[in-house]
């Protein structure tokens, strides 16, 4: 399993996380669908709101679930208004009621969680019929993104890649050995100078790893990297995967 940081690394990235794009309206379309009209749903590794926000927005009763109160805060603000509870909890053990939820998600968030206590807590959160659902982001093959990953690789060699596998294997225990199915969108949004700063300050990988000469230059060579394609373009592509929790048969064979 691969080294996680401490929650206390999020607590200095909130900031950041405030000025990175958020998810394209049709992922928590995609999401909604796969539970029924006001589904509960239950958001971990929720972050500043990024995706409980739209969720919210599109009917859903949301639960943030987040062990960072720095982020839980830069939610509260996003989320202002809208149907979402916050929680501070990890996503091993939410605190939640058993069979509370329609909708499980974990966004771009596997990396940090250990996937079978999480798992085995999705499970407990599911209610009949319910699903889990997980999503991953990659970079797209674009030049300004490929180029974007190679800063990164030189500013901080030591990064480990995350081990694959590990939204199957929270999939396969929340939703008690469901098939799993999967489904891909790009998401692709303009960076102002700002934001792209914002994006690399808020990797786990940069931020808290780098002095702030290195991490000054960094920016500085990525910003010239953006003029030289023309700006920067966060090109993602994002695999949403989801499985229905099993029934539990009852006086059958």
């Amino acid at each position: 399993m691969p080294r996680r940081p401490s929650p206390r690394v999020f607590e200095r990235l909130a900031q950041a996380y405030r000025d990175r794009p958020g998810y394209p309206d049709e992922l928590s379309a995609r999401l909604l669908a796969l539970a029924p009209e006001r589904p509960r749903v239950v958001d971990l590794g929720a972050g500043t709101g990024h995706l409980a926000g739209p969720l919210a927005r599109g009917g859903a009763r949301v639960v943030a679930v987040e062990p960072a109160r720095a982020m839980l805060d830069v939610c509260a603000e996003r989320v202002r208004g809208l149907e979402v509870t916050l929680v501070q909890a990890p996503a091993e053990a939410t605190g939640l009621a058993a069979g509370s939820a329609d909708l499980v998600v974990l966004a771009d968030a596997v990396q940090w969680v250990d996937p079978d206590a999480a798992g085995r807590e999705a499970h407990r959160l599911l209610g009949e019929d319910g699903a889990a659902a997980a999503v991953e982001a990659r970079s797209a093959a674009t030049p300004f993104m490929l180029g974007l990953d190679a800063l990164l690789r030189e500013a901080n060699p030591r990064r480990r890649p995350g081990r694959p596998g590990r939204a199957r294997q929270w999939l396969g225990l929340a939703s008690g050995g469901a098939p799993v199915e999967s489904s891909e969108l790009l998401h692709s949004v303009p960076l102002t100078a700002r934001e792209l700063e914002a994006v690399l300050r808020s990797l786990s990988f940069l931020g808290p790893a780098l002095g702030p000469r290195q991490m000054e230059a960094l920016v500085g060579r990525a910003l010239e990297l953006a003029a030289r394609h023309g700006g920067a373009r966060w090109d993602r592509v994002l695999v949403l995967s989801w499985a229905r929790r099993r029934a539990v048969r009852r006086g059958g064979r």
